[in-house]
């Protein structure tokens, strides 16, 4: 890590103030370290809250139980329904893009 020696200020409403602050929080980092990453852009991710973590865990599980099912319907050793197959992958395609919304 570099030492860091320099001071960078500016000057910011206290509505700008509050919103980067409350921002940085929910990141789990300081103004500071969130305003140098920001600024760089570097990737700055919000933490999961618990609930926010069990929900990505449980559709993380749903999409592994799905595509499963998805590959056992087309398996040789299952009469093949177009239906159900088209229905799996409308599901296992929703649940990819709010796992992609968590993934950002």
């Amino acid at each position: 890590m570099r030492v860091r020696t320099k001071y960078i200020s500016f000057r910011v409403s206290n509505i700008e103030k509050r919103a980067i602050t409350m921002a940085a929080q929910e990141c789990g980092l300081g103004t500071s370290e969130f305003a140098r990453r920001a600024s760089l852009n570097m990737k700055v991710t919000l933490r999961f809250s618990p609930e926010e973590l069990e929900v990505y865990n449980n559709l993380h599980t749903y999409h592994r139980n799905f595509t499963a099912i998805g590959n056992l319907v087309r398996s040789k050793h299952f009469n093949k329904n177009e239906t159900i197959l088209r229905e799996l992958e409308e599901v296992i395609k929703l649940i990819k893009i709010h796992l992609g919304k968590f993934e950002q």
